[in-house]
Parts: C-alpha cells; sequence; structure tokens
C-alpha cells in the first residue's frame, strides 16, 4: 500500500512539473527570410530553454498568429504588426530586427541615374514595398516607373531572367542566390541609396511583437537573447548557416553565408526607436492609410520596459 501511495505521490509531482514546463513554455512564429535567419541561433538551441520557435512561409500564418493570439511572440512586418494592433489584437512592438533589405539586379553595369531605358519589375504592389520604392524614386527621377506587378520576390527574379532589357527589384537572400546562380550580374543595394537621397535613415523591416500576456521578465529574456542571437549571426555567418542547414532551411547553404553580412539585420529596442517608428509609420499613412489600419497606433504601440 505505502509503495501504491509512493507511486502515485511521485506520478503526481512528474505532472505537476510537466504542466508547469507547459505554462511556462513561450511560443514564437517568425517567417522564413532575412528574419529567421537572424534568430536562428535561438532557433537552433531553443531544446535548451523555454521557446518553442515555428518559421512558416507567406503572411498567412503571421496573420492568423496575430487575430488566433495563438503565438506570444511574433516577428513580422512592422505595417502588419500596426494594422492589426489598431484592430485590437493586443501585441505591442518591442524591438526592431531587419531593416531595408531592397537590391536593384541587373546584367549590365548600372547606377541610379541611368535606369531610364529599362523596365523595372518589382513585388509588393499596394504594399510597404510600393510605399517605399516610389518614394524613393520620387526624390532621384520623379520619371522613372517601376512595374509592381510581380506577385512576389521569386516571381521579379524569374522574370528578369526571362525578360530582355529589364531589372529587378529584389531582396535577400534571393539578391546572394542569383548572383551565385550567374556571378556576371550586377547589383545596387538600395539601403545605401535611400540613405543618400532621403531625409531618413534606414527603415524598420520585421518587428517583435509581444503579447501582453508576457511579463515584463519574459519580454525582456526574450529580447536579450533575440539580440545576443543577432550579434552572433552578423559575426560568425558560416557557423549559422550551418545552423540553418540542419534545420532545412528553403534556402542552401552557401546562400545563407553569403546573404547575412547583405541583410541590414541589427536588434534594436522598439522604445529607443521611436522616432524611427512613427516616420516609417506616418509616411505608410501618407501614401496608403489603410495598409496600418487607417490610422497611426497610439503610443501604447511601442512595449516599454
Amino acid at each position: 500500500m505505502k509503495k501504491i501511495v509512493l507511486l502515485f505521490f511521485m506520478f503526481l509531482v512528474v505532472s505537476l512539473t510537466s504542466c508547469n514546463n507547459n505554462q511556462d513554455q513561450i511560443k514564437v512564429i517568425v517567417p522564413n527570410g532575412v528574419p529567421s535567419i537572424a534568430q536562428s541561433y535561438m532557433e537552433y538551441h531553443q531544446e535548451n530553454t523555454n521557446y518553442v520557435i515555428e518559421r512558416v512561409s507567406g503572411p498567412s500564418p503571421l496573420l492568423a498568429a496575430f487575430t488566433s493570439k495563438s503565438h506570444d511572440i511574433i516577428i513580422a512586418p512592422i505595417n502588419v504588426g500596426a494594422n492589426l494592433y489598431n484592430k485590437g489584437t493586443g501585441y505591442k512592438l518591442a524591438g526592431l530586427l531587419t531593416w531595408t533589405n531592397f537590391q536593384i539586379i541587373s546584367k549590365s553595369p548600372i547606377n541610379i541615374n541611368n535606369l531610364d531605358n529599362y523596365t523595372i519589375i518589382s513585388y509588393g504592389k499596394a504594399a510597404v514595398p510600393e510605399i517605399i520604392l516610389d518614394y524613393l524614386f520620387e526624390q532621384i527621377n520623379p520619371n522613372i516607373e517601376i512595374n509592381f506587378d510581380a506577385s512576389s520576390v521569386q516571381e521579379a527574379y524569374l522574370r528578369f531572367l526571362q525578360e530582355d532589357n529589364t531589372i529587378a527589384i529584389i531582396s535577400e537572400p534571393v539578391t546572394t542566390t542569383a548572383i551565385l546562380n550567374d556571378e556576371s550580374l550586377y547589383t545596387l543595394d538600395l539601403a545605401q541609396v535611400w540613405e543618400d537621397y532621403t531625409e531618413f535613415d534606414l527603415f524598420p523591416q520585421a518587428g517583435v511583437f509581444v503579447s501582453e500576456e508576457l511579463t515584463i521578465s519574459q519580454v525582456n529574456n526574450y529580447l536579450r537573447g533575440l539580440q545576443s542571437a543577432a550579434i552572433y549571426t552578423l559575426n560568425n555567418p558560416e557557423e549559422v548557416a550551418d545552423f540553418c542547414e540542419s534545420m532545412d532551411y528553403p534556402f542552401s547553404l552557401e546562400v545563407i553565408k553569403g546573404s547575412i553580412t547583405k541583410s541590414n539585420i541589427a536588434f534594436l529596442y522598439a522604445e529607443e526607436e521611436e522616432k524611427v517608428i512613427n516616420d516609417f509609420l506616418q509616411m505608410i499613412y501618407d501614401f496608403k492609410p489603410e495598409l496600418i489600419g487607417n490610422a497611426i497606433p497610439s503610443e501604447d504601440f511601442i512595449w516599454r520596459n
């Protein structure tokens, strides 16, 4: 009888411990691409933490995570988080992870002032890429027209390969893929052009959105880990590429390694970059306010320590 009681007690302790561990788990969702590469160190070592990190492709899973509140932390485009915050989802912007990531790719030498005779293909119609690129080229040459009819960065790249006298605006890691496939291609980094021709610094692209249910300690612990992971990624591209390959990232080892230093990865706390965020959201609002829910989010949109 004593043995039965002892076994039952041990089972109860194990069950309670298991429940507590499940309650302590923090679910994270991140899109494939530069944002996932930037946090891959955390993902690779997640078994030793209380993070459960899910990597997804396309915008639909991110939108579903916001609306269903299925995840505690969501890495997503800034405008998406702002739009859904205005609709009451309750996720606040705590950090910025990736910045201006656009490159022009060409079959011949180019500079920003000799694009008039090309057909320019891009992705992102009625979305942030169109807003940013229209604003940029308005400063450079208002007569330049960009065709935003590619449905994705991959389609823009494929059409560039197939069509004559075209250049394409794409982003990492697709740009590195293109160069590795054909080293005769030319690229022009629009992040540098943006800084040269506009009054703004680099604009944020992927943000870190946190549930209001998380404690300050939980958020701070994650943000510190993410900041360390981003720094590690920049300092150790070969090792990080190995991590990503072992986790079946949808890019080759060489593409990941080659794209890291060109992807503008830098984690910064949102509350320290409030002006940059507000300038970016104001630009979106001025061009297409529905992309952020027809309003600039209130000050509470920024998570504060």
